[in-house]
């Protein structure tokens, strides 16, 4: 299995479902997957897919001082 079949099926899992919790749940049993895995699967798809619910950790930028 490749990931664009892997993809196709977690959009079907998203639009099954209506809560970012149920969409993982899912995809760790499916695919016998850590919470983190299908976290770190699942959150650019569902970001991708417009799904309103979605908790999508942003990343802060590192600051860098100016080096004299």
């Amino acid at each position: 299995m490749n990931w664009l079949e892997i993809d196709a099926i977690l959009y079907g899992i998203i639009a099954r479902h209506d809560n970012v919790n149920d969409m993982l749940e899912e995809a760790q049993k499916q695919f016998k997957w850590t919470p983190s895995q299908a976290d770190d699967a699942m959150q650019p798809l569902i970001k991708r897919a417009g799904f309103n619910g979605a908790v999508i950790d942003t990343v802060k930028p590192i600051k860098r001082t100016k080096r004299k």
